[in-house]
């Protein structure tokens, strides 16, 4: 075999997409462009766009909300741009038309379920390939929508005198959970080691009982009030269970496509359908997608082609209830105790009714507090149905050699249909409860580009003028339905109470934009751009906000004649520019709200109570002079190509300001509000992006490319309002909370700690406890440290072999789940010997702290003097002392969110055509 060592000549003549779709040759853009191909994101396997871009781009950080199957992704370029956090998404722009991908939650942050954000429901097959505009010259055309970047996808498409091409693929794929809480299976439901359970009539939530080992049953089934219905037939020794790692199951996963693509002289043609069935590690939970898309052009003559393309899809999912909620499947199923059997032996079929219901059909379950896990499955499901289409319609025209008019119209339109019901017993909603949620949501986006383009001698020109009309509509009805007069009958017509909502958002956005672009010789490239913007959001005040932005590239190795097969080809490159975020809907008016109260655990008061309507006016005072958000970016980079172009790097450096970012101000409760929208936050964020890719081997047979991201980002909030120096973001439960607070990183921990001397030792008492401050500190920093992704893709024939690894270096999580798992007995770190003492270790400082001024042990003044008391391995230190989550300080449960994951090993085998 012979191994070809061909570099790639065209590395800076490559052609990417910018923003509106422009093609652009490489080595004339000044800024940086980061491309995902479809390949790579069909191999990737997921289910969702954005989990496939994971690890694949420098800058941007992809997180999963949960592994539940259509689960949500979130996607952020270079950091937080604005306070809000569902502000800090890019804009999506599918063949050069803005989507929605919003996810639409309607839940508090303590409950609900794991909806997907509509990014889901573009099929991967269909892609052709991904461009992320992260810097503010990349997105400055978008203006207003451009501040935290753009995902722009091309779709796959026939070509002029192509033959008929015929796609399909199909995949099944095996999914497991990765990692589980560890939890203790030695000790029983109880408190101080007596078994209390509901069928004893004493019954606790807490596993702080006796050993199960010694625990049996009697010749009828019983042994310390252990009822028989709770385990049938039982005899013996009372078995102890994992309920959390008997709950799971192997997921399945099935992608089907079929696409067929061709053209003559005058016409192009692309139509594909799509199916996935994502069967979740969850039992009875599913998401499911199917798609078909048809797209065409034609040369209608010698100036004027006409394309298209429409893109139908169907997303169902039947998800369940999650979080801090008494019907939320993780809840019930890591508090259970390891002494109670929540599938009662009939895992093997999750729906069978005798795993969560008693000979009388009452629920069966470990305590009252908590919903069986297979009771949420089967009773309390949540069924959502998505129809969606989304396409263009596009002339262009050739006026002149020189001169090309474009007019596209596009179109965003879905209507999401959502169900919740709670059946009766249900924890949540004791006496049942049913919700109707529907959602229906349309864009519209008009351009109308004019682009000139001519050369003179060595200097060439291009001139780009455009129009751009948007209007986005979201139309909302919620229905919620409460008391069941009929057990089992899930229908609004059934409830006893019936409150309503509708919600009605209307935004539209006109803008004109402008660029110019200049480049001399092929070596020096300069470009310019300019957009002005109007919104209804920005308040009743007519506003026109400007956007400019310059770039530009110096290929010195032309210049310098510095080309040879070490340094094949170099690039300079500088921008700055300034983006926009509109202000959210509804932020430049005070508005009336449905009246009701609710106390942060139970609904209180709602309207309409009875027959009387109840409404109150908002909290927030509407600002009617609100402007956008304003994110200012400088950025360098080098674009090098080595050996013949074999190994190419990107090296970016970059430094993003925003401003004018909208904080919740708060004001004089005597003007009937408590806070009001002003446009004064500024926060900064700083960063380096490195990416690699190195063609190692490359012949007819054989090729090997490997490659590396790396992303390193800085964030700093520099100011919020006068007078204000923290705001709390919206959290989930207790604990430690994300603020915003001056001087530090976006969404940094805080909590409470234990008391500390000067040198931050940890202050004891003379019982052997740390003592408890009040006073809530810094605890973490939420932010990692840096991204890494590596990859490797080795072809060899008709086999190809893909790796990537997916890094994080840094960033800390509040592991609020041990400790809550500390308080009620289940962790595994608590299932030692109860019998035991113990000198407590402070997890930060890695010692067991020291004594507290003025502390006395047997009349001896023992301050700051090393701690050396041992304490109890029980519930006295867990659940009623100071070491949970629930009772303690939230620092120790800070924990170091890094990680090193294989994201993807493949194998696939392309059939030669021979076969076919």
């Amino acid at each position: 075999m012979e191994i070809l060592m061909e570099g790639d000549a065209t590395q800076l003549g490559e052609v990417v997409i910018s923003a509106l779709g422009i093609d652009r040759e490489k080595r004339s853009i000044g800024y940086s462009v980061e491309r995902v191909s479809g390949s790579d994101l069909k191999e990737s396997g997921e289910t969702n766009l954005i989990s496939a871009m994971s690890a694949k781009a420098a800058g941007v950080q992809v997180t999963q909300s949960s592994g539940a199957a259509g689960a949500a992704s979130y996607i952020k370029i270079r950091g937080n741009a604005s306070f809000t956090a569902n502000d800090n998404q890019p804009l999506f722009v599918v063949d050069g038309v803005p989507i929605d991908n919003s996810q639409l939650n309607t839940e508090d942050l303590r409950g609900g379920v794991s909806l997907s954000n509509r990014a889901i429901d573009i099929n991967p097959n269909d892609i052709a390939d991904i461009s992320i505009l992260k810097g503010g010259a990349a997105a400055a055309l978008y203006g207003t929508r451009g501040a935290n970047g753009v995902v722009l996808i091309t779709t796959k498409k026939g070509s002029f005198n192509q033959p008929l091409k015929v796609e399909f693929n199909s995949s099944m794929e095996m999914t497991n959970v990765n990692k589980l809480p560890e939890l203790q299976t030695t000790y029983a439901q109880g408190v101080g080691s007596t078994y209390r359970s509901i069928a004893n009539g004493n019954s606790s939530p807490l596993s702080w009982g006796p050993k199960i080992a010694d625990l049996g049953f009697d010749a009828g089934g019983k042994i310390t009030s252990v009822d028989s219905l709770m385990r049938p037939g039982s005899k013996g020794t009372v078995p102890s269970f994992n309920n959390t790692e008997n709950f799971f199951q192997t997921g399945f996963r099935f992608n089907n496509n079929l696409a067929i693509s061709g053209g003559n002289e005058k016409n192009t043609y692309y139509l594909s359908i799509g199916n996935l069935l994502d069967n979740g590690i969850i039992p009875l939970n599913t998401f499911s997608r199917t798609s078909v898309k048809a797209s065409g052009s034609a040369r209608v003559s010698n100036r004027l082609k006409l394309s298209s393309s429409i893109t139908f899809t169907n997303s169902r999912g039947q998800r369940m209830q999650q979080g801090s909620n008494t019907s939320g499947l993780m809840l019930g199923l890591l508090r259970t105790s390891p002494s109670f059997d929540n599938g009662n032996g009939e895992v093997s079929d999750p729906a069978d009714p005798k795993s969560y219901l008693m000979p009388d059909g009452t629920q069966r379950r470990y305590h009252t507090t908590y919903d069986n896990p297979y009771w949420t499955i089967n009773r309390n499901p949540f069924n959502d149905n998505v129809n969606r289409s989304q396409g263009y319609v596009q002339a262009d025209y050739q006026v002149a050699d020189w001169l090309n008019v474009m007019y596209r119209f596009g179109m965003d339109n879905y209507s999401d249909r959502r169900t919740q019901v709670f059946a009766k017993q249900s924890r949540n909603a004791v006496n049942g409860r049913i919700i109707e949620d529907v959602y229906n949501w349309t864009e519209y986006n008009s351009d109308l580009i004019a682009t000139a383009k001519k050369d003179f001698g060595k200097l060439s020109t291009s001139l780009l003028a455009g129009w751009n009309v948007n209007q986005r509509n979201l139309d909302n009805v919620y229905v919620q339905g409460d008391g069941f007069a009929l057990e089992g009958f899930n229908n609004m017509s059934n409830a006893g109470t019936v409150i309503s909502t509708q919600g009605i958002n209307r935004r539209r956005l006109a803008g004109v934009y402008s660029e110019l672009t200049l480049g001399y010789d092929d070596q020096y490239y300069l470009t310019a751009t300019a957009r002005g913007d109007q919104a209804s959001t920005f308040g009743d005040v007519s506003q026109t906000i400007f956007y400019p932005s310059v770039s530009g590239s110096w290929v010195f190795t032309q210049t310098l004649g510095l080309s040879n097969n070490l340094l094949s080809s170099g690039k300079l490159r500088g921008s700055w520019a300034k983006v926009g975020l509109e202000p959210a809907f509804g932020s430049n008016r005070t508005y009336y709200e449905r009246a009701g109260s609710f106390s942060g655990w139970i609904d209180g008061v709602q309207f309409p109570f009875g027959t009387t309507t109840g409404f109150s006016l908002s909290n927030v005072l509407g600002n009617p002079t609100l402007r956008p958000e304003f994110t200012a970016t400088t950025e360098f980079g080098i674009d090098l190509g080595l050996f013949k172009n074999k190994l190419n790097l990107e090296l970016t450096s970059y430094n993003q300001q925003s401003r004018d970012l909208i904080v919740a101000v708060p004001i004089a409760g005597s003007t009937g509000f408590t806070n009001s929208y002003q446009n004064v936050g500024k926060m900064e964020n700083r960063g380096i992006e490195l990416n690699v890719r190195y063609n190692l081997i490359n012949s007819n047979d054989l090729s090997w490319n490997v490659g590396m991201v790396f992303t390193r980002n800085r964030n700093k909030v520099i100011e919020l309002a006068e007078g204000v120096d923290v705001i709390d973001l919206p959290w989930g439960f207790f604990g430690a909370n994300q603020r915003l607070v001056k001087g530090e990183a976006y969404g940094t921990l805080y909590g409470d700690d234990w008391e500390r001397d000067a040198n931050g030792n940890a202050l004891v008492d003379a019982d052997g406890y740390p003592v408890y401050s009040p006073t809530e500190v810094v605890v973490g920093n939420p932010n990692p440290d840096w991204l890494m992704g590596i990859n490797s893709d080795l072809r060899w024939k008709n086999w190809t072999f893909d790796m990537l690894w997916d890094i994080r270096q840094g960033g800390d999580i509040w592991n609020g789940t041990r400790g809550a798992l500390y308080y009620f007995g289940t962790h595994a770190d608590v299932g030692g010997d109860r019998n035991a003492t113990f000198v407590w270790e402070d997890v930060k400082k890695g010692n067991s702290g020291v004594y507290a001024p003025g502390t006395t042990i047997n009349g001896v003044d023992v301050s700051g003097q090393a701690n050396t008391t041992a304490i109890p391995a029980n519930y006295l230190s867990y659940a009623s002392g100071p070491l949970s989550g629930f009772t303690g300080a939230s620092s120790p449960f800070i924990e170091d969110g890094s990680w090193v994951r294989l994201r993807q090993l493949s194998a696939n085998y392309s059939l030669p055509s021979s076969v076919y």
